[in-house]
């Protein structure tokens, strides 16, 4: 301890010595360690300082001798959790926390005072996988703003590149601001505005899964004030020239230096206005990592000097990084067998974000037989913890179905006692759950015959119960239409315990029923897929991440079912939150999709459903209603979509709505693209949600004829949420984009669009690694709520307003400026009337039809409120299924599938389903049984399903 302090004071002096208009100190004046007061800092009484924050991330820490001195060794070993081992000491009085809050208490414009961290440190257990990044030391304050009070003083920089870490001589070395410059940090005086509550030290050292230990070790910590009062008003010169290199993930910075009259100490590094990185006064590059693929940032770089004085920014510099590489892309085009193949093998390789809770991915290798022992573990270890959510119950019924042949008696034990931890009866809950509880009952009925729930219901009475329970469900899903219809996340949810069902239950009518139900949900994705993209409004999408469906990457949902059967226009290159790079992307743990890829799966889908998903030149207008929500309660959603072979809109609109259901995306519009997220949408601001999350049916009321959508919008008169937003991607799925005479138009390369507001709006921008509350001013600031693209937004505020969004395919003009010209001569957009007390907006469009819609109650059944050239929509009208392929009458008893000629009939009332061959054919049939795996096209051709 006494050479380091010996250094530091003759630091110290040779910076007051060289300062003008100062005068030096003498030599022989040691500087105050601040630490020593608070903490044990040279380990002398033999005990450590400091906590170890989780007993379960597989760190420990003991004193050691080095040379015959303590120190402190922190190791982190693999067996944890794969998070950090984190040491830290944590105090709310003493000396450091004092002299800190005493410069803040002197007046604003008083000399900043600067502080060093330093400690002895050497690496004495080398992992073979360490963790970088998460090796490191840091000072944190309480009661911080990041404005007059940093959190982080001393951030949390890696010491892997230091002479003391890589050092072979098996001694302890220093490490300082000289070889991190971010350990001298300047506390700025703000009147005593704002003070620190604590103060905490901290040291994390981690190893990736599967890796040997890795060790550091630590002795005589210091906190040292620089001294001197210099008082330095100059800023450094601004860096200039700067350069990048990019990639897909990360931005290469470099600059030309700074001058300054007492010497540049640092450099800040800016993306999109927000510092990301700082470097030292002696480095002028910086690697800023994580970042989206296919995205444009902007950087600038700021000097400052010891003083804080800080620099002009340099010149922006915009950059895009490079598009999206795949870790392993789908076969292209593959066959069903191989994109089978290909999600199994991405549920097996599933990225433990979350620690070790994915059930899936562990089921999945256990299946394979692969890291048994391992698997095993952590799958007992999971059925010892309760879950909150239903949907996690049913996941790990697959995993016992699946491989609890490989379970121990006492594993085996723990999976009985976490099934009777739960009530399974009637729930007052969304869709997805009351079918999780539903079904998970019955199978817990069927193989744990005397195991009782909370209700203390058992066997027979489990599976009777629930049994009907499924059954009412099915019964309101096939003749009503799912609540929860193309749902990003809650779709594959309901259809996962449905195949559960088929695939385990031992009732014959209840497998049949639930098989026709899953049959009828195959048919409307195929329906709705155009080579890679789903054209639909969409049920309880929740965030940007639930939007995004195509080739790029597309959520763990049933989209990635239907893919697998039905392909896309170019290769599957990520699924799931583990391919997704985006903050927001964080749970691949409640991710179940791959277990429905497990070769043994019994269930197919029908072979017409399949035949009409693979068809690529579809075009046609479909209408479809909805008739219940995710709550079960009756209410009305009448769904249009217009398609192109290329392309495609999708909108809805809700009547005699009950609950409080705000999910929903009402306009979507897709188009095929080899760039990501070829996706426009439009949101209204719901509460405290992010921006593009939610929507407010109830106000914002929305018509389509064709394809031209229109909308108008009355606040409730909540003031903070009467925003629309257009979000316009900016990951080039958009070739081109213009402002023509209000009109914001799109060139895709397959079609073009057009987006006018009422009100005046403005534009915004937001990528996914910013804050996610920069446009929308909410509390929600955690990466996990922010967008998982790039977009610009067009934001417009007013408590009343309307727009109009126009569709054409490219072929029908020679070029974007020809769709302009037609827009600005040939249409016209009339709102002298969105100020009325109900808004109305009355348009003529570029088919030379008039568009006049009225706002109206969302809870009230349909009105003469939405017109076409004067005729009132006749929503009434609206079949469940109205489609070129699929037809059936609001909670009609009778679904029809129809491709090339031959139509297969699912009769509800009586449970079969019969084949109709040409349009003449006597229909002719019998019940389905169990045996029917592969659909109906083999039996369509034989007159029969069977």
């Amino acid at each position: 301890m006494n050479i380091l302090t010996r250094r530091l004071a003759a630091v110290c002096v040779a910076l007051l010595l060289t300062a003008p208009g100062n005068t030096a100190v003498a030599a022989d004046d040691p500087p105050t360690n601040l630490l020593a007061a608070d903490l044990d800092t040279g380990f002398d009484g033999g005990q450590s300082p400091l906590t170890m924050s989780s007993q379960t991330s597989g760190g420990t820490q003991q004193i050691v001798q080095v040379n015959g001195d303590n120190a402190l060794e922190l190791r982190d070993a693999s067996q944890g959790t794969n998070l950090s081992s984190y040491f830290y000491h944590r105090w709310s009085a003493g000396a450091l926390k004092d002299r800190i809050n005493a410069v803040y208490s002197e007046p604003v414009g008083s000399p900043a005072r600067q502080f060093v961290l330093q400690y002895d440190l050497a690496r004495s257990a080398a992992s073979d996988k360490p963790v970088a990044k998460d090796i490191y030391a840091q000072i944190q304050f309480g009661n911080f703003d990041n404005n007059l009070v940093p959190r982080f003083p001393v951030p949390a920089v890696s010491v892997t590149t230091t002479p003391a870490y890589t050092g072979t001589s098996g001694g302890l070395s220093r490490v300082d601001d000289t070889s991190v410059p971010q350990y001298r940090f300047t506390i700025v005086p703000n009147g005593g505005q704002r003070l620190i509550s604590t103060v905490e030290l901290g040291f994390s050292v981690r190893v990736d899964t599967g890796g040997t230990d890795e060790a550091i070790t630590v002795d005589n910590l210091g906190v040292y004030e620089a001294a001197g009062g210099i008082t330095d008003t100059e800023p450094p010169s601004a860096p200039t020239s700067p350069t990048a290199a990019v990639t897909a993930g990360s931005v290469s910075l470099g600059w030309t230096a700074s001058t300054d009259n007492l010497g540049v100490t640092g450099y800040d590094v800016f993306r999109d206005s927000y510092q990301v990185a700082s470097v030292g006064g002696t480095t002028t590059s910086a690697l800023i990592s994580g970042l989206m693929p296919a995205t444009s940032y902007d950087f600038t770089v700021r000097a400052r000097d010891a003083s804080g004085n800080i620099s002009a920014l340099s010149t922006p510099l915009k950059k895009s990084t490079g598009p999206y590489v795949p870790e392993s892309p789908a076969p292209y085009p593959g066959t069903q067998k191989s994109r089978t193949q290909w999600l199994w093998d991405k549920t097996k390789s599933m990225k433990e974000e979350s620690g070790a809770v994915n059930v899936a991915q562990y089921t999945a290798q256990l299946a394979d037989h692969e890291n048994v022992a391992t698997n095993l573990a952590k799958l007992d270890t999971q059925f010892q913890s309760y879950d909150y959510e239903q949907y996690k119950t049913m996941a790990k019924m697959y995993s016992y179905l699946m491989v609890g042949d490989q379970f121990s008696p006492a594993m085996r034990a723990h999976v009985r006692s976490y099934f009777a931890s739960y009530a399974y009866q009637k729930l007052p809950q969304t869709e997805n759950l009351r079918m999780s509880n539903y079904a998970t009952g019955y199978l817990v009925g069927q193989y744990f015959p005397d195991l009782a729930d909370l209700n203390g219901n058992s066997g027979v009475q489990l599976k009777a119960a629930n049994k009907a329970n499924v059954l009412e469900m099915v019964n309101a899903g096939v003749r009503g239409g799912w609540a929860e219809y193309q749902s990003p996340e809650y779709t594959f949810m309901t259809y996962f315990c449905l195949n559960a069902l088929y695939q385990w239950a031992d009732d014959a009518q209840l497998r049949r029923q639930v098989k026709m139900a899953m049959d009828v949900m195959w048919f409307e994705w195929a329906n709705d897929w155009i080579d890679g993209y789903m054209i639909s409004s969409e049920s309880r999408a929740k965030g940007d991440l639930s939007s995004v469906n195509d080739p790029t990457w597309r959520p763990a949902d049933h989209s990635v079912l239907a893919w697998t059967y039905f392909g896309a226009h170019r290769a599957q290159q990520g699924v799931g939150e583990s391919d997704n790079p985006a903050p927001s992307a964080y749970r691949p743990n409640l991710e179940y999709a791959g277990l429905a890829a497990w070769p043994g799966t019994k269930y197919t889908p029908p072979e017409p459903a399949v035949e009409i998903g693979r068809k690529t030149d579809k075009s046609y207008t479909a209408h479809k209603t909805n008739l219940q929500n995710s709550s079960g309660h009756a209410m009305d959603i009448y769904r249009t979509s217009y398609v192109r072979p290329t392309w495609g809109l999708g909108t809805e609109v809700q009547y005699r709505r009950v609950d409080n259901w705000v999910e929903d995306l009402p306009v979507v519009l897709r188009w095929r693209s080899d760039a990501a997220n070829p996706l426009f949408r439009l949101s209204v601001d719901q509460g405290n949600a992010s921006i593009g999350a939610y929507d407010q049916p109830a106000g914002q009321r929305v018509m389509q004829d064709g394809p031209t959508a229109v909308g108008v919008y009355k606040s409730s008169g909540d003031q903070t949420s009467n925003y629309i937003n257009a979000l316009f991607p900016t990951n080039g799925s958009i070739r081109e984009r213009r402002e023509v005479d209000g009109w914001t138009i799109a060139d895709t390369g397959s079609m073009y669009f057009a987006y006018k507001l009422a009100k005046p709006g403005t534009w915004y921008h937001q990528t996914p690694n910013d804050p996610a509350n920069k446009v929308k001013k909410t509390a929600q600031n955690h990466p996990t709520a922010g967008l998982s693209y790039s977009y610009d937004i067009l934001r417009s505020q007013a408590d009343s307003n309307g727009w109009v969004l126009e569709s054409a395919d490219a072929s029908t003009y020679a070029g974007l400026d020809a769709f302009a010209s037609a827009l600005t001569s040939t249409t016209s957009m009339d709102v002298s009337h969105v100020e009325d007390t109900n808004p109305r907006l009355v348009y003529h469009s570029l088919t030379g039809d008039d568009l006049d819609i009225t706002f109206d109650s969302a809870s009230e059944a349909p009105g003469a409120t939405h017109l076409v050239n004067g005729t009132p929509i006749d929503y009434g009208a609206y079949k469940l299924f109205d489609t070129p392929w699929l037809q059936q009458d609001k909670l009609g008893s009778t679904f029809t599938a129809s491709v090339d000629g031959e139509s297969v009939v699912y009769d509800f009332d009586h449970w079969t389903v019969t084949a109709v061959e040409g349009k003449d054919h006597d229909r002719r049939g019998r019940p389905q049984h169990d045996a029917l795996r592969g659909g109906c096209l083999h039996g369509l051709r034989q007159g029969v399903c069977s």
